[in-house]
């Protein structure tokens, strides 16, 4: 029966002691009660095993275990592995579930044949765990991606930017995770990584509750000041799935563009870099890893012009600059022309045209198709 099935519920715990114990009670307390709870500390040295043990050692349905420090990816193979139910959910320890969200998500892979990968709405939360104001800048992003999806097949959601935030927002069942294979070596986008993988073989559903706290606080990865370490992994990312050809999520070539030129997200240069690199993924991420193709692409953006180099959107808005500038009355209008002529002229430039004629071809082709 559907409303028996197991869910292993992986948490890799790190540092998060004061959070943990509100991670663990969401699961405990969930309307779906058939899980079981797997704990690996990563390594954690504010006390955060001891806590789990002399908090729930006594719950057979609480499995935990410590190691040195291994890194999130990880630490959530090792989880998986360890687990046994039929589904797979992920909760990062300084998050919590709503108390239907595994009920909503076992019923959701219920009415779909075969195997399955979804995600909710979220609300972002502060480090007490009260939502932030919906003005708030924190939101920004989040409700961008959301915007520019309304409407859109849920796919998308992992090409204007990652629609899921986090891993906490993972829910499958273990033959994707064997399909798609282990989660990799990536620090800041190993889960959008896996998402836009296991996406393109299975698609995605997007519960539109929110069913998830996503916790913002100062330990929070995502705010290291290592922008190029961001932008290296961002591109190693777009790369990856650009290569396999996985662009074609049932949208429009106008959707597709709208969500690249918003996505702060997609650096140009560097993913148009690592596509035409002879070197494997593999031996890519080993670079990524020891911090060598970092500097190597730095190398070459301070060779260049660093205008493309960035995120799509920030050399779109300089683009938009340099166009009112050179409009605008002055001395350095002809300059500034010749400068725009330039880039449009660019090898790069031209590139990314091609490239973008070349990914989006399958969805203009439907959409003549559809015309006629």
């Amino acid at each position: 029966m559907q409303d028996r099935a197991l869910v292993s519920v992986v948490i890799p715990s790190f540092n998060h002691v004061k959070f943990l114990g509100r991670a663990i009670d969401s699961v405990l307390g969930q309307t779906h009660p058939h899980v079981e709870i797997v704990v690996i500390d990563d390594g954690s040295s504010d006390g955060s095993y001891d806590f789990v043990v002399e908090r729930y050692g006594h719950d057979p349905r609480v499995k935990a275990t410590r190691r040195e420090n291994r890194g999130a990816h990880q630490t959530l193979n090792e989880a998986i592995a360890a687990s046994t139910g039929a589904y797979i959910s992920i909760l990062n320890s300084d998050d919590f579930y709503q108390p239907t969200r595994l009920e909503a998500l076992v019923a959701a892979a219920g009415r779909q044949d075969g195997p399955f990968f979804g995600i909710s709405a979220l609300r972002l939360v502060d480090e007490a765990g009260n939502p932030f104001d919906p003005s708030s800048g924190y939101n920004e992003y989040y409700d961008m991606v959301c915007r520019l999806t309304a409407g859109k097949p849920d796919l998308l959601g992992f090409w204007c930017g990652n629609i899921a935030m986090t891993t906490s927002n993972f829910f499958f069942s273990r033959s994707v995770y064997d399909a798609v294979g282990p989660f990799r070596a990536l620090r800041y986008a190993h889960d959008w990584d896996w998402a836009l993988r296991a996406s393109s073989r299975f698609n995605v559903h997007r519960i539109a509750e929110d069913l998830l706290a996503y916790r913002i606080h100062g330990g929070n990865t995502i705010f290291e000041e290592e922008p190029w370490a961001h932008t290296v992994e961002d591109a190693f990312v777009w790369a990856s799935a650009l290569r396999h050809d996985r662009i074609d999520a049932g949208a429009s070539a106008d959707d597709y563009f709208a969500g690249l030129s918003a996505n702060w997200g997609f650096p140009l240069l560097p993913t148009l870099f690592l596509l035409a690199d002879p070197r494997s993924e593999a031996e890519q991420l080993a670079l990524i890893a020891n911090g060598a193709l970092k500097d190597e692409i730095t190398a070459r953006r301070d060779q260049s012009d660093p205008l493309l180099w960035e995120p799509l959107p920030g050399a779109l808005r300089a683009l938009r600059e340099l166009r009112a500038q050179r409009d605008a009355p002055g001395p350095d209008q002809r300059a500034l022309s010749r400068e725009l002529a330039s880039i449009k002229q660019s090898r790069s430039w031209k590139f990314f045209g091609w490239l973008w004629r070349l990914e989006t071809r399958k969805a203009r082709k439907a959409a003549r198709a559809h015309k006629t």
